[in-house]
């Protein structure tokens, strides 16, 4: 379901995620910070750390240097 909202986007997010007894909050992350604790955006943040059910964060693929590709 598509819902508009207004409002603060993570509060709105959080928020409605509740009202809807969401299993999961999915959300994109646009952050460009060279360091890992940096790498959400400000509203990424704000869901992880507010969220009362699991969030996954998805990163865009460029942002993946090769982890998890070890031999």
């Amino acid at each position: 379901e598509v819902k508009p909202l207004v409002g603060k986007p993570g509060e709105t997010v959080v928020h409605e995620a509740h009202e809807q007894n969401a299993d999961v909050i999915l959300c994109g992350s646009r952050g460009h910070g060279k360091l890992r604790r940096t790498f959400m955006g400000s509203v990424s943040d704000y869901i992880v750390h507010h969220s009362h059910v699991p969030v996954v964060v998805c990163r865009h693929k460029n942002h993946h240097h090769g982890h998890g590709h070890h031999h």
